[in-house]
């Protein structure tokens, strides 16, 4: 086909560099190349499943004669959003899920207690390495991106891709992020994500890769590069990566099921765009109600009436957090009027965050320690009613997300919600000794 015969905007020339997402793609579909804006069947290397859908996924399969998948083997299936189970209907549906597993084929299951939120745990059981191509129907699944690997959420083809082990996929663009500086000592993760959000925006990431990379890196651990690479969704890109480099290797090494290679893009490839961030000027901001973009100063919500602080997810359970956020608590009590909802990300982190005191220092505080689960954040466990307000870590803030549609949920990072949980109101751990007692809200 000549390219005036193509309906839509012509696909890029090709240039001598490829991005990272060229690459990946391109083994995938088994070729030696691809272009930017063209269209390939990939095979996916590992799909990543969970409690909430898969039950549904084997419904479908069955209603359309489907019996048998095309690489089983691939499936990596968590529980993570009923942990445990909120209902006897989801109780029965999880207890009849390892027979339909079987039945399948499907052979890797991490069921609680030796499970986690399964964009983290994924990582750390060593299933996900540099270069692959992940799919999964839940949309933070570009947390993967955190160790090179292309994961972009997909939703009603997963049953499709299930069944013929093959996906069509635009190949997207990067977005190239250049990181500089160090992050300031009252400056975590969250708040660079947030950053990124804010600077370049839903238009500017539609369908796009944002991809990090720079000197900065060396001094961003795992638990940032997850972070960073968990909420590009929110900014409406394709997927978050993470340039591998010797940090990822030495987290893998011991983790990897399987060989692997640091890919990454050449100095020349396509870019849609670069922009590069001095961690140096990054400040603890707020997303306020109703887009995660929607960032403003703490000092402009100082005050606000808080009724539940969230710290966990895959967004913000991670020791980073949960470190940040206990030093805080430490020697204090969460208001007569919050409810603390403490929720780590994986079971590993949950055995490191014991292992520290830190689990203790929140159930001394008042606040209530939960095991890994996707269920605050997406309204199912302790759901906001009308009016309340939460602050925390959860991925979005967009209306409804956990509970009632009128509540509001601002996002923070870990150390400003649990100064807000020990106030009673929104502010930041700078403020707390200034408060009478530990109660500021009367």
């Amino acid at each position: 086909m000549r390219d005036h015969d193509r309906t839509g905007p012509p696909l890029h020339r090709p240039v001598a560099g490829k991005t990272l997402a060229q690459k990946i793609l391109a083994r995938a579909s088994g070729r030696s190349e691809v272009a930017i804006g063209e269209v390939v069947v990939a095979q996916p290397d590992v799909f990543e499943l969970i409690d909430l859908v898969l039950p549904q996924y084997f419904r479908t399969l069955q209603q359309h004669g489907v019996t048998t998948l095309r690489f089983p083997e691939r499936c990596v299936v968590f529980a993570d959003h009923e942990v445990p189970s909120q209902t006897v209907r989801m109780a029965s549906l999880k207890k009849n899920l390892r027979q339909q597993m079987q039945a399948y084929g499907m052979t890797t299951f991490y069921s609680e207690g030796r499970h986690g939120i399964s964009h983290q745990a994924i990582v750390e059981k060593g299933h996900i390495t540099p270069g692959m191509l992940v799919l999964s129907a839940d949309t933070h699944a570009t947390t993967l991106g955190c160790v090179g690997a292309l994961a972009p959420p997909i939703n009603y083809e997963t049953v499709q891709a299930l069944a013929t082990g093959d996906i069509w996929l635009k190949v997207p663009q990067t977005i190239r992020v250049e990181l500089v500086g160090r992050l300031p000592a009252h400056v975590l993760s969250r708040d660079l994500a947030q950053h990124v959000i804010a600077t370049l925006g839903p238009e500017l990431c539609d369908y796009r890769v944002i991809e990090y990379a720079g000197p900065a890196m060396a001094n961003l651990d795992m638990d940032a590069r997850m972070t960073l690479c968990n909420v590009a969704v929110e900014a409406g890109a394709k997927a978050g990566l993470v340039e591998p480099d010797a940090l990822t290797d030495a987290y893998l090494r011991a983790r990897a099921k399987q060989p692997y290679e640091l890919l990454t893009s050449d100095p020349d490839a396509d870019f849609h765009h670069r922009v590069t961030i001095d961690l140096a000027t990054i400040e603890p901001m707020v997303a306020a109600p109703p887009r995660p973009d929607n960032l403003v100063p703490i000092a402009s919500l100082a005050g606000k009436r808080v009724d539940q602080v969230y710290i966990g997810s895959c967004a913000g359970g991670r020791l980073e957090d949960l470190r940040a956020a206990a030093a805080v608590v430490r020697g204090r009590q969460v208001h007569a009027g919050v409810t603390m909802l403490v929720v780590p990300t994986s079971q590993e982190i949950f055995a490191a965050a014991a292992r520290e005191g830190l689990l203790a220092v929140f159930a001394e505080a008042g606040a209530l320690v939960l095991p890994p689960t996707c269920g605050p954040c997406y309204g199912n466990l302790a759901p906001l009613t009308d009016g309340d307000v939460c602050i925390g870590t959860a991925t979005t803030n967009i209306p409804g997300r956990m509970g009632s549609a009128s509540a509001s949920i601002y996002l923070s990072n870990a150390a400003v919600a649990a100064a807000s949980g020990i106030a009673g109101s929104i502010c930041t751990p700078q403020r707390l000794p200034e408060l009478s007692g530990a109660q500021a809200r009367p």
